[in-house]
């Protein structure tokens, strides 16, 4: 029974994925790509009218009638500028389409100020005000298919009739036949769209020439952030001794804004918002199942009220699967790790620097910080800080805050850099030209040069030496392991690799501890190679074959494709999950969590004239904003622990010697291994993976 119920689910869940193409062409035709004509408007306008007449809900009746009025004085203008037809165009073709929706559930939203469409949550789709979902429909369900204790994404996308001053949520208890999620296991945000730079939704390339409208921040409270649509420009809501003040955290470059000193939070539970007639708003829901809920589907509502007369509910309702996810573990080997790391400067030192001093203060802002990234998965947090061997206490309390919020800290990745001083790099270099001039010339002259430079040289290494001896000794102490690694310079050049390489033999042979590094192909040439090599660019099989030849023990991840920056929760789930682990890689490494420097505000686009802000959330006071890229990134990583329970239960039946179970196995794994994570959708993926594990556990049982 729970199979053929299963697949029944599988089934509409994969109709509903794959649908989006269909959907989109469901529209009226018409286009906004920045052209309109009066004879289109006035077509359009006829479209309307008839769509006026046809429809017998009131309140919808009114919302069209009241756009083609306004769309028919425009049109009997005697001029109409560029701005305004294009505007027009806009209303008319988002009137239509939600008439011609609505239409097709007759039953469904009917006598309230606002039509709900159930929409998926990390889409590549844009969101904005002026759109409606092209890939979600009409509906009052919420469903959702989560394991036991995950994190999983949902959302709706809220199309107003009427202006409405005050909408509120809420959510109740979840029902199964086999207990109850409680209500706060429901998060309820508002998706806040505010202006970016051109590029914002695919790229970290700066583009200043325009700003545009992009959906980004998971807010409680929606009046945290404001943008003016005149000057296109955003504003944070800081609390001064004065009151509440709107400061501006826009332009190229921004003012000054620190998140450590302004006193600023999202609020921690859901607040009203407004809704604008004609002007879409999403709404996103997290749910977090508990560990250990039995298997089944619960069942609960979100009840909404506008300007405090019930408006309509939703049915949310959860289908609990029968298993939680496992750590990560890499594609090629089950008995690897896959390491969840992100860049960051998340260092109690930067924040007790940055914010006078306050102890409570900065680990609080840590600590929340930490828990964060955790529940994104990241457990595996380089330090991304250096050991103050005079003071090391600050180091490791950062440390203990690390592990109170769940990080794994075996490995420890980040005690330190390895390298010496950039200041004496230039004695290398001169020692460089010596050994040059000596290979060129080996007379008794050159070699005396070389000799005397190559002793300077070697006098630099006995500090960081010292560091690097001291700091392990301190920090496997403090963990009880010696599995740590030390940075290399980052991005190096050749001869700054040769720089280095005394080092790293030393840090390897000498210490017993291990050496990171970002780098590429030219690494493959040096004669100490390091341990865990960062390789920018595209994640490719070929790369991680050639680099785990160098060793068992050889771990490799990859960067800057693309860095963090983007928007999109549909690119960013691709690059962090499922195209990393195929391509036989043991870590996702990007850079960066968020950047904020007394130079540049984590809150600003821009960084300079090439870059855009760096970051998958904003930080406030305490705390950090989520985003949409951010959870694409989780769900990313979800994807691998699911492929990777995939995989477990596969091995099982494998190793079972049982015929139908080997035979079931062998077509999960197969499916997995042909599949072409680059141009199927990630949803139906996720959706195949859990129906070849629901096989997989039915075929435990004889099933």
């Amino acid at each position: 029974m729970r199979k053929r119920y299963w697949s029944a689910i599988i089934m509409a869940c994969m109709i509903v994925a794959m649908s989006s193409t269909a959907l989109a062409n469901s529209g009226t035709g018409a286009s906004t790509s920045g052209t309109w004509s009066l004879s289109e408007l006035t077509a359009l306008n006829g479209q309307l009218d008839t769509a006026v007449q046809a429809t017998n809900r009131q309140q919808l009746k009114t919302y069209l009638a009241n756009v083609r009025d306004d769309a028919a004085t425009v049109i009997s203008s005697a001029t109409v500028s560029q701005e305004v037809g294009l505007k027009t165009k806009e209303h008319l073709v988002y009137a239509l389409k939600l008439a011609k929706d609505a239409e097709s559930v007759p039953g469904l939203w009917t006598n309230t100020p606002f039509i709900v469409y159930g929409a998926p949550a990390l889409s590549p789709e844009k969101r904005l005000p002026n759109t409606l979902p092209t890939d979600g429909a009409i509906s009052d369900q919420i469903r959702v298919v989560s394991a036991q204790g995950e994190y999983e994404a949902s959302s709706f996308v809220m199309a107003p009739l009427t202006d409405s001053n005050s909408v509120t949520f809420a959510v109740y208890d979840l029902q199964g036949s086999a207990g109850t999620i409680p209500s706060d296991a429901v998060d309820l945000r508002v998706v806040n769209t505010w202006y970016q730079g051109g590029t914002a939704w695919q790229s970290y390339f700066f583009d200043d020439s325009k700003d545009v409208l992009i959906p980004e921040l998971l807010l409680h409270d929606e009046n945290l952030v404001r943008t003016n649509h005149q000057t296109k420009r955003n504003s944070v809501r800081v609390n001064k001794p004065s009151g509440p003040q709107y400061v501006d955290v826009s332009g190229s470059p921004p003012a000054a804004f620190s998140s450590y000193t302004s006193q600023f939070e999202d609020s921690p539970v859901m607040l009203p918002i407004e809704l604008k007639a004609g002007e879409s708003k999403q709404m996103w829901i997290t749910t977090k199942v508990p560990s250990g809920t039995p298997e089944g589907v619960y069942t609960g509502a979100i009840a909404i009220m506008a300007d405090g007369v019930p408006a309509g509910q939703l049915t949310l309702k959860i289908r609990v699967l029968p298993f939680e996810l496992p750590s990560p573990k890499t594609y090629y080997d089950l008995d690897k790790d896959f390491y969840t790391m992100l860049y960051h400067n998340v260092r109690l030192k930067d924040a007790l620097d940055s914010n006078g001093n306050n102890v409570a203060l900065a680990e609080t802002r840590l600590l929340n910080s930490y828990r964060n990234l955790v529940e994104h998965n990241v457990v595996n947090l380089p330090t991304n800080a250096s050991v103050n061997l005079n003071n090391p206490s600050v180091f490791l309390r950062q440390l203990e805050l690390m592990q109170e919020a769940g990080m794994d800290l075996n490995p420890l990745f980040g005690a330190g850099p390895l390298f010496p001083s950039n200041e004496d790099y230039s004695k290398f270099t001169l020692y460089l030209q010596a050994k040059n001039a000596y290979e060129a010339n080996p007379t008794p002259a050159n070699q005396a040069i070389m000799d005397q430079r190559y002793a300077v040289y070697q006098q630099t290494l006995i500090p960081a030496k010292n560091y690097v001896q001291q700091a392990f000794n301190l920090v496997s102490q403090a963990l009880g392991h010696t599995n740590i690694y030390f940075d290399a310079w980052d991005e190096a050049e050749w001869n700054r690799l040769l720089w280095q390489q005394e080092m790293w033999k030393f840090v390897k042979d000498d210490v017993g501890a291990k050496v990171f590094a970002t780098g590429h192909e030219t690494h493959f040439n040096l004669e100490t190679t390091e341990d865990f090599l960062n390789w920018f660019g595209d994640p490719t099989r070929e790369k991680a074959d050639a680099w785990h030849a160098l060793g068992d023990d050889k771990i490799i991840t990859n960067y800057a494709h693309p860095h963090s920056g983007p928007e999109n929760p549909d690119l960013m789930r691709q690059r962090h999950g499922m195209w990393l682990y195929k391509a036989n890689y043991d870590a996702v490494y990007n850079y960066i969590w968020y950047f904020e420097s007394p130079q540049v505000s984590a809150w600003s686009d821009y960084v300079d004239a090439t870059y855009r802000s760096f970051g998958f959330v904003y930080p406030t006071q305490t705390d950090v904003i989520d985003t949409l890229a951010w959870e694409g990134f989780r769900e990313g990583l979800d994807d691998i622990r699911y492929a990777t329970k995939l995989k477990q239960l596969a091995a099982d039946a494998q190793a079972s010697g049982d015929a139908g179970r080997i035979a079931i196995a062998n077509r999960a794994l197969n499916w997995l291994e042909t599949m072409d994570e680059r141009a199927v959708k990630s949803d139906l993926i996720r959706l195949e993976m859990v129906s070849h594990i629901m096989k997989l556990i039915d075929s435990e049982s004889g099933n």
